[in-house]
């Protein structure tokens, strides 16, 4: 059977009638024509005589695109399929072989789209994340509360241990769902990803809290360093780096969750990536600190509510929806932008 590379890497496969159709990658849903073979030479034909009508062949390549595009559910189409080896959608531990290319038509309509960002914390999956997210942090809230009574063991304050434990697992779980969304967001899925399995508390926790204290540091760091070492340190400089820190982290954020690796924390990588898309970018960002921002004010002023249960569970659900709403804002920065930021994903 004939075989063609997606620009996602994959190897497609396909009976030999299907050439000259358009498909879609049952990996990356990238629009596809599959190639046609060069016939064979063929004696020229007599012109026709005075008089006689001239018949046009169909040419396959004309049949209508959805006659060949696969079903929504992610189906190959008849005749189309992957090496058994190869999955044909996204799971929630499997990221970083993405595809390498966005749609360029998706780039048309990136700034129509934001305003969606808003809503998708209410919508569909994304109202059953919300709460779930809720949930999530109101627990990890009280037994980080708990846990910092103080019981100790010699000169060990087991306590004070446990919620440094707790903090840094509930900090890794639900960072890394933010990274799933950047990251889900970035490949063009409208729903919400459910929550991933806390079993598996290395891969699902531990990991992205490492990749979120590494990026932190590459942020924050340089700052802190300037303040210590300078004698005596210049104010304006010190804003200056702070600044830089600060605009550095989203799409820093926007990489790691693309590479799941530490080549995502690459200054060069990001850098470029920034310079890449200027304009979008910098809008990008200015929503996200505008979002982080509210998120911080709302849940200051519900925390203050006299009824502690209820003032937490709020303080949870503004935290969880203007978070959503900036990983989903970061995504949309990578698959709206077409090629520009597609080799971030290679």
């Amino acid at each position: 059977m004939p075989r063609i590379q997606c620009a996602c890497k994959r190897v497609l496969s396909y009976r030999s009638e299907l050439a000259g159709k358009v498909v879609k990658c049952p990996g990356c849903s990238a629009k596809i024509r599959l190639p046609v073979a060069e016939p064979p030479a063929s004696p020229a034909r007599a012109a026709p005589e005075e008089g006689q009508d001239l018949q046009l062949e169909k040419n396959e390549a004309d049949i209508p695109l959805a006659a060949s595009v696969p079903p929504s559910d992610g189906a190959a189409p008849s005749g189309l399929s992957l090496p058994p080896s190869e999955p044909l959608a996204w799971s929630p531990t499997r990221r970083a072989d993405a595809a390498t290319s966005v749609p360029a038509e998706a780039a048309q309509d990136y700034w129509s789209a934001l305003p969606g960002a808003f809503r998708f914390p209410l919508q569909g999956e994304g109202l059953i994340a919300l709460i779930i997210g809720v949930i999530f942090l109101t627990v990890a809230h009280y037994l980080m509360f708990m846990a910092g009574g103080s019981f100790s063991v010699g000169m060990i304050n087991l306590g004070f241990l446990f919620a440094i434990a707790i903090y840094a697992v509930g900090t890794g779980y639900f960072a890394g769902y933010l990274l799933t969304i950047i990251e889900r967001t970035a490949h063009g899925e409208k729903d919400a990803p459910g929550w991933p399995d806390l079993t598996d508390w290395q891969e699902n926790a531990l990991k992205p809290f490492v990749f979120i204290l590494a990026l932190g540091i590459l942020c924050i760091g340089p700052s802190v360093a300037y303040r210590r070492l300078a004698q005596p340190p210049q104010a304006a400089i010190s804003y200056a780096i702070r600044a830089a820190g600060l605009f550095y982290m989203p799409m820093g954020m926007l990489c790691v969750a693309l590479a799941n690796d530490y080549a995502g924390l690459s200054p060069i990588r990001v850098v470029r990536a920034i310079v890449s898309v200027p304009g979008r970018y910098f809008v990008a960002w200015v929503l996200v600190v505008f979002v982080v921002a509210a998120q911080n004010l709302g849940a200051g002023l519900v925390a203050q509510l006299p009824i502690p249960i209820i003032g937490t569970i709020l303080q949870q659900t503004v935290t969880c929806y203007f978070l959503f709403v900036a990983a989903r804002i970061l995504g949309l920065l990578y698959y709206k932008s077409g090629p520009q930021l597609g080799w971030l994903a290679g």
